[in-house]
Parts: structure tokens; sequence; C-alpha cells
């Protein structure tokens, strides 16, 4: 069911995105309501499947995911069930798996602690796909 958002709503979305361990008093204050009617907005949000999960940004380096990569995937002809059986063995390196419009079938957004890890896994990928590594130099925002 499609559920309206108003401003308010809008505001608490930012809020909770940019830190989603934000007290409700705080975030109350910052969308001019009362804690408990911010309350009922997120409870409102999270029932109707508005806000799906709550969770936490790490970063990579720090726990030694040195070598962060987009890997676009074209896939080879009847492979798809054995190319989603084998990302789904490597959920662990994948952050996210998106499946695409145009050439390329997916992209998967993955870490790697070395580029051995990274070769290996594009090694076993060829078994199925046809790929383009792009690596990440740095983030943005």
């Amino acid at each position: 069911m499609f559920r309206l958002i108003d401003s308010t709503d809008m505001a608490i979305l930012k809020a909770l995105n940019r830190n989603c361990r934000l007290k409700v008093s705080h975030l109350a204050q910052q969308v001019h309501l009362t804690a408990p009617a911010v309350a009922a907005r997120i409870a409102n949000l999270e029932a109707t499947g508005v806000i799906k999960n709550y969770t936490i940004e790490t970063d990579l380096n720090k726990i030694g995911f040195n070598l962060q990569v987009f890997i676009q995937v074209k896939l080879l002809a009847t492979k798809q069930t054995a190319y989603l059986a084998f990302i789904h063995q490597h959920r662990n390196d994948i952050r996210h798996h998106y499946q695409t419009t145009g050439e390329m079938n997916y992209l998967i957004e993955a870490a790697f602690m070395s580029r051995d890890n990274l070769k290996d896994f594009l090694d076993n990928l060829t078994q199925f796909a046809s790929y383009r590594v792009i690596d990440v130099l740095g983030k943005q925002f």
C-alpha cells in the first residue's frame, strides 16, 4: 500500500538516515513536534514499510577490507541460477547486489581484504559472466 510522506516525515527520515541512533527527544526538537508524536510517526513509517531496517556504516579500511570495488556483470547464457548461487555464497564480500538495465545485467558493490581475494572472486565469476571492475578511490559523501 502506497503511503504519502509529508514534509515532517521526510525530515524525520533524513535525520535518521544521518544518524539512526538519534534519540527521539532530539529528533522531536529538530522537527518541532513532541517526542510521542515523533515516536508515533516512526512507528507508522516502520509499520508501512517505509523504514525497512536500521543499519550501521563501517569504515571498511579499519576492519581490513582495503579494496573496495564495483563490478559490472554480464551473464553468460543460461547461467543466472548458478550465478545467483555463487553470489549468495560470497555475500560476506558483497555489500550490495543490483539488477540493472542496459548491456550489463548486474552491479556488485564489494569489499575485499586483498587483491588476491578479489582475483579469486573474479576467477570464479568468469564461470558465469563477463565483467568490468571499477576501483573505488575514495568516498565523496
